[in-house]
């Protein structure tokens, strides 16, 4: 009996040891306005097509509108949650088999001023959540707010999107330095959204990163870029992912490439040269 027990305790062991931990990554900007939603989406959809289960935690409180740009209509939202007593789970809304949003909902004061104790329920939630899922992807709101660092702060990996606009580069080097200097956050990447060009996209990331080596001591990884793309906006106009309707359109590229990157995927991406050459000469596809 002894003997079996041990062996018991040793396949438990190499059942644990095996077993991948799921991947929380935030993303957030100084900034609102910068295409951190669009981001989210997209790559919660590319990572579905390739057989990961995703989750998308709208954690943008009281702006809330992941649901809107994927045209879902969620009976249930993080309100009921804090206000009718539901169950995370029972909120969560399937674009496919390995796709699930939990929608915060939106235009609703309280729930852009929830309570400590609240958040702490919301946060135990998800991580029984977390445990079913390979990837919660959290797409916080705008700004330093506590509602936003309390998702920073819960988060192991960090995405800092930022435009080449000096103001959002501002903002962003605020987000870094309290992920950084506040809470001991190392893993931190920037992300540069609707870059004219790439020489336009490195320069911001080089500049930013100029600024972080020079008063916080530290430099951060640089995650990539994008383009403008003109797509986009037919997109969200239909309520669709752009890497659903244009899969090789150059935003869709780009979160392909980052993908790839943060993920050590090999999704194949299929480049347009020409359609690459005009978009960095008009600022679209």
């Amino acid at each position: 009996m002894a003997d079996q027990a041990e062996k018991l305790r040793e396949m438990v062991k190499e059942k644990n040891k095996d077993k991948k931990k799921s991947r929380v990554i935030a993303f957030t900007s100084g900034k609102g306005g910068v295409g951190k939603t669009n981001m989210v989406a997209n790559i919660a959809y590319l990572l579905s097509t390739i057989n990961k289960k995703v989750i998308v935690f709208d954690a943008d409180l009281g702006l809330a509108n992941i649901d809107i740009l994927l045209g879902l209509k969620p009976k249930y939202s993080l309100i009921d949650v804090i206000k009718n007593g539901k169950k995370m789970k029972e909120i969560m809304v399937e674009v496919n088999d390995n796709f699930t949003v939990i929608p915060a909902g939106s235009g609703v004061e309280d729930i852009a001023n929830i309570s400590d104790p609240v958040f702490l329920k919301i946060k135990d939630e998800l991580i029984d959540i977390i445990k079913e899922t390979d990837i919660l992807l959290i797409d916080t709101g705008a700004g330093i707010s506590k509602k936003v660092t309390s998702f920073i702060k819960s988060s192991e990996e960090i995405v800092v999107v930022t435009t080449p606009e000096p103001t959002s580069m501002a903002d962003a080097y605020a987000v870094i330095k309290i992920s950084s200097t506040n809470y001991k956050k190392e893993n931190i990447s920037i992300f540069v959204n609707m870059a004219k060009n790439q020489q336009e996209a490195e320069t911001t990331y080089n500049n930013l990163n100029k600024i972080c080596k020079k008063f916080l001591n530290k430099e951060f990884k640089n995650s990539g870029y994008c383009l403008l793309d003109k797509n986009l906006t037919v997109a969200v106009k239909q309520q669709r992912a752009i890497a659903e309707l244009y899969p090789n359109s150059n935003f869709t590229i780009s979160m392909k490439k980052f993908i790839n990157t943060m993920f050590k995927e090999s999704i194949k991406v299929k480049e347009n040269p020409i359609a690459r050459f005009f978009a960095s000469l008009f600022g679209g596809s």
